[in-house]
């Protein structure tokens, strides 16, 4: 095949995994589908590899390549018109079952070619409380309804007793439909889309493509691999705040890497599985370090199944909380998920240190409410997936308000939540001095805040980072913790922890929420002391920080007062104290 057919072919196939994604925008319900776009959209080969991929989300890769496969074995009978559903975490390794997948197969001419695969988050699907996800689940029959591998349609018609099932599961039946309807016909939609790229190029051509970019991938991620030194980094250690459960223990998440000749190896380590719902099932953690990996070594290139061929991942014993056991709770994954990015991010850094960010804020969580709304009395379910800042760049500042390198959501804009739920978003902005002091300065975190409308509203939340801030690296300062408070103004504000279920709340309480930042890059005292002048005139760093983290002192108009500065900076004994030693709302952290 020549190169301009390679490219063209290639690069109509990642065009209409975008066009997908832009349809499920148009056509799907709930906010978390038309704001948040918290679902992923893959084409796949019919011996199950991912060919592309829609919006790069690397928490779904994983489990949308493992359903994929799952359908395979279970459907071998498959015709032109079926479609496949399933959300079960255990029989086909979803990320939670929150996330429901729907597989379509691709027939040419009665020859199978392929699949196109989706996977979109559900505003509720049942379980113990509003929104599902309980961050005190103890198992996972209580984080919603479980859908194994069954037909959705059969020749092109829906089974209505699919319907009836989940509809008859969910608090929000027409939204939560909605959502799946739209999965199901923009997969149909699809079919179409490619049924005209074979029909243009042929299908033998097309597939040989596809073939051929996997194979592309693989080699030159390999080539860059192989540039390294032999040898072993790491490991690297970080920790969960709790498990929602037993609030006093935390849980280790480690990474050791070595590298060997054009291949990686990452070997991971954690504490025993918990019994609340922060376990992760290593087909979610593989594929996203793959995508982190592709992310450092080859930025320009797509993701498909060539990455997964040079880089290794092994997990501990089976009953541990990045290897969980079944039944254990899993609808908290994007936690350990996080946590497991931080410390990959350090250990490749030891190995590549110029080219390799620091870690984010691994605080990024969602916040979900539900009621009655008071104008419709229909049951409302309001999900918010809110961010931290990035990592520190080796040669720039990290990025504000935005998620960890695996997670790709968006915010949801105010004016879209106070237009369908009651609450008024009273504070929405970021939070000075979250970020990790460095040579360049960690991404800061957000601070948001609902006033509550209703007459009353259920509260979830499923976050982290509150004990545990990101560490930054190369002699930086770690990030300010999260943290999260009821009526923060009110006359006994309430301290929250990181995970809350089924918190009620009554009309007037106001919820505030304050996301950690992203840890540090290099030493702060090394960080002109201009730009910390300039992050204190934009309100990113406070004069207290930038005296006490960088050494640099201000004249009454905010210009540099060099002597002061040069003394700070010869002997400043307070520089390097602990981040995180109180909030914004006046509350205590504590720190390892």
């Amino acid at each position: 095949m020549n190169p301009i057919e390679l490219e063209v072919i290639y690069q109509s196939t990642l065009q209409i995994a975008r066009e997908l994604t832009l349809n499920m925008l148009r056509t799907g319900y709930s906010t978390i589908i038309k704001e948040s776009q918290d679902f992923t959209f893959a084409i796949f080969d019919a011996q199950g590899r991912m060919v592309a991929q829609g919006i790069p989300q690397p928490l779904h890769i994983g489990p949308l390549a493992a359903q994929a496969n799952e359908i395979r074995r279970c459907f071998t009978d498959a015709e032109p018109g079926d479609a496949f559903i399933v959300n079960h975490p255990y029989q086909a390794c979803q990320n939670h079952s929150t996330d429901i997948t729907i597989i379509t197969p691709m027939f040419v001419e009665g020859r199978m070619v392929g699949y196109i695969g989706n996977t979109a988050h559900k505003p509720d699907l049942g379980g113990k409380v509003p929104g599902t996800n309980a961050g005190d689940a103890t198992d996972l029959f209580q984080e919603g309804l479980l859908i194994p591998p069954l037909k959705i349609l059969r020749r092109g018609e829906l089974i209505t007793e699919i319907k009836a099932v989940i509809c008859a599961n969910t608090r929000t039946p027409e939204v939560t439909w909605g959502d799946i309807s739209a999965q199901v016909n923009t997969n149909t939609y699809g079919l179409t889309r490619l049924g005209e790229l074979f029909a243009k190029y042929g299908t033998d051509k097309v597939l040989a493509c596809w073939q051929a970019w996997m194979d592309i991938c693989e080699r030159e991620l390999r080539k860059e691999i192989a540039k390294l030194p032999d040898g072993r980094y790491g490991p690297e250690s970080d920790y969960l705040d709790d498990d929602g459960i037993d609030l006093n223990k935390s849980y280790r998440i480690s990474a050791a890497l070595e590298v060997k000749g054009d291949t990686l190896h990452f070997i991971l380590d954690s504490d025993p599985q918990a019994r609340g719902p922060i376990n992760l099932r290593p087909c979610v953690s593989k594929n996203f370090i793959q995508c982190l990996v592709k992310m450092v070594f080859i930025p320009n290139l797509p993701v498909n199944d060539g990455l997964s061929r040079p880089v290794q991942v092994s997990y501990p014993a089976e009953g541990s909380l990045l290897n969980p056991r079944y039944p254990a709770p899993v609808n908290m994954y994007v936690r350990p998920s996080q946590v497991t990015t931080s410390v990959a991010i350090r250990a490749l850094a030891r190995a590549v240190p110029g080219r390799v960010p620091a870690p984010g804020s691994a605080a990024g969580g969602s916040i979900s409410s539900a009621g009655r709304h008071p104008k419709t009395g229909r049951w409302y379910s309001q999900y918010e997936i809110l961010s931290g800042g990035t990592g520190a760049r080796p040669n720039a500042d990290g990025v504000s308000a935005m998620d960890e390198l695996v997670v790709n959501v968006m915010n949801t804009p105010v004016e879209a939540v106070e237009s369908e739920f009651p609450v008024r978003v009273e504070r929405y902005e970021l939070a000075q001095d979250s970020g990790g002091a460095g040579t360049f300065r960690g991404g800061l975190g957000v601070r948001r805040q609902w006033r509550i409308l209703g007459d009353e509203a259920v509260i979830n939340l499923r976050t982290d980072r509150f004990k545990f801030s990101s560490p930054g690296i190369f002699g930086a300062n770690p990030a300010h913790a999260s943290a999260a408070c009821l009526n923060p103004d009110g006359a006994q504000p309430r301290r929250l922890t990181s995970k809350v279920a089924g918190l009620r709340l009554k009309k007037g309480d106001l919820l505030s929420m304050e996301f950690a930042g992203g840890g540090g890059w290099g030493d702060p005292l090394a960080r002109t002391p201009e730009r910390v002048r300039q992050d204190v005139l934009r309100g990113y760093v406070s004069r207290e920080a930038a005296r006490v983290d960088y050494g640099v002192a201000f004249n009454p108009d905010l210009s540099v007062d060099a002597e002061a500065t040069a003394r700070l900076r010869g002997n400043n004994p307070d520089s390097a104290r602990p981040r995180g030693k109180g909030d914004r709302m006046g509350f205590p952290h504590s720190r390892e």
